[in-house]
Order: C-alpha cells, then sequence, then structure tokens
C-alpha cells in the first residue's frame, strides 16, 4: 500500500496498481449466447396454449428455460462467491487500518470544538467589555462636555481650559474604543464549527402520529405473506388471490 503525503494531494492509496478488470474466460462465450438465443426462439414460437399438446409443449419450453437460467444462476454465484469473500476481507483490512487514525482524527477534533467553543465564549466576553467601556466612555464625556459648556458659561477661563481638556482626553478614550479591532475567535487554516442536529427516537408511534413525514413507512411483504388472508379486513390493505400457472423443472 502507497502511503500519501500533503504534497501528493491528488493521488491516493491504493491496495492494487492496476484497476480490476474481468478474466476473459468469465465473459458470455459464444456457445452460451447461441444456447440462449435458442431458447429465446424456442419460447417465441409459444403464441398459445389452446389443447394438452400445446400446454406440454409450453411446459417443456419453461422447464429448459428454467433449467438454463439455474446453471447460468448458479455459476454466477460460484464464481462471484471468491470476489465477495476477497471484498470483504479488503473492507476488514481496511476498516483495521483506518480505525486508529479515525479515532484520532475524531478525537483531535473533539478537542478542536472545545477549544473554538471557547473562543466563541471568550469573544463574547470580550464584545462585552468592549461594549461597557464604550458606554461608560460616552457617559464620560457627557459629563465632562456638560463640565466645560458651565464653565463656558461662568467666564472662568482656567475652569473653562481644565474642563475642555479633560473633554478632549474623553473624546480621544472614547476614539480609540471605536477604532479597536474587533475581537476575533482563534481558528486553524480550514477550521469550522458548525451546528450538527443529534436525535433519539423516544416514542416511534408518537413521532408518526405528530410527523409522518419524518418518518419512512413501507409495507413488511414478508409479514403480509405469512399471516394475511383475503378474508381478514385490515385498514388501509387491500388483500385478494390470483392464480398462478407454474411449470416445474421436472
Amino acid at each position: 500500500m502507497s502511503i500519501p503525503t500533503r504534497k501528493s494531494k491528488v493521488e491516493s492509496p491504493a491496495l492494487i496498481n492496476e484497476p480490476i478488470s474481468l478474466p476473459v474466460d468469465w465473459s458470455i462465450n459464444k456457445r452460451a449466447v447461441k444456447d440462449a438465443a435458442e431458447l429465446a426462439l424456442k419460447a417465441g414460437g409459444v403464441v398459445a396454449i389452446a389443447d394438452k399438446e400445446s400446454n406440454d409443449a409450453a411446459g417443456l419450453v419453461v422447464r429448459d428455460l428454467r433449467v438454463y437460467c439455474k446453471a447460468v444462476e448458479a455459476m454466477r454465484v460460484a464464481e462471484t462467491k471468491p470476489l465477495l469473500e476477497a471484498q470483504r476481507l479488503v473492507k476488514f483490512l481496511v476498516d483495521s487500518h483506518l480505525a486508529p487514525l479515525l479515532a484520532e482524527i475524531k478525537r483531535i477534533e473533539k478537542m478542536g470544538t472545545a477549544f473554538l467553543e471557547a473562543e466563541e465564549h471568550r469573544v463574547l466576553a470580550e464584545q462585552k467589555k468592549q461594549r461597557e467601556e464604550f458606554e461608560a466612555a460616552q457617559r464620560r464625556q457627557f459629563e465632562l462636555d456638560d463640565a466645560a459648556r458651565k464653565a463656558a458659561e461662568s467666564g472662568g477661563r482656567l475652569a473653562q481650559f481644565e474642563a475642555n481638556k479633560k473633554l478632549e482626553a474623553a473624546k480621544e478614550v472614547t476614539a480609540a474604543i471605536i477604532a479597536a479591532p474587533e475581537p476575533e475567535a482563534i481558528r486553524a487554516r480550514g477550521q469550522s464549527i458548525k451546528q450538527v442536529l443529534k436525535y433519539e427516537v423516544t416514542d416511534i408511534y408518537a413521532l408518526v402520529k405528530a410527523r409522518p413525514d419524518l418518518c419512512k413507512i413501507e409495507e413488511k411483504a414478508s409479514a403480509i405473506n405469512a399471516t394475511c388472508h383475503p378474508n381478514m379486513q385490515i385498514p388501509g390493505l387491500k388483500l385478494w388471490y390470483e392464480n398462478k400457472s407454474t411449470f416445474s423443472t421436472r
């Protein structure tokens, strides 16, 4: 197995070097194509069943079709069994290989989530502090502005000078708070946080009753065939029998 690096982003690890292709001898050979065509031609000759002879002849055709289909299906099962086993083994191999790495991803991302949540709380606290400082500076500026106005009205130059000096200093404090950068959360490159919806079904019947659009409801065919009868009156379910003729391979 080749090991990918950060520099080879377009590459991916592979268990095999070449793409999988079917062996030539797994193709549908000419003989099989010929046999299937002959059977299809023979089946196409059955256009009506009107008497014992045509019924028997149709039964023989169906028997030949069934025998051929079962043989081909059996061959498919036998040929693909090793592939299915190999698929399971490869999946087990890959799952085992990646399990500790995926666990580390989950562990580290959990710590990253906790850090980003702490950062959000820090930013909110700093924003609140910044807002409170601005409001306090504004109140102080309003108070000094009122004091400077009163000093100007009183005519005292020294008092007016001191009041204006304090007012200018307060304005500078307010301007500095306004110009200060907004607090931002620290994040690593490519790191993001989002809310992921989690759920637990506590009562499936209550959920179906309240919000059927949130549920997947479908009939269970095996249970219907095993337990139901046309004489049963089941709300939402229509039951009946249909005749079906079958030609066996015997």
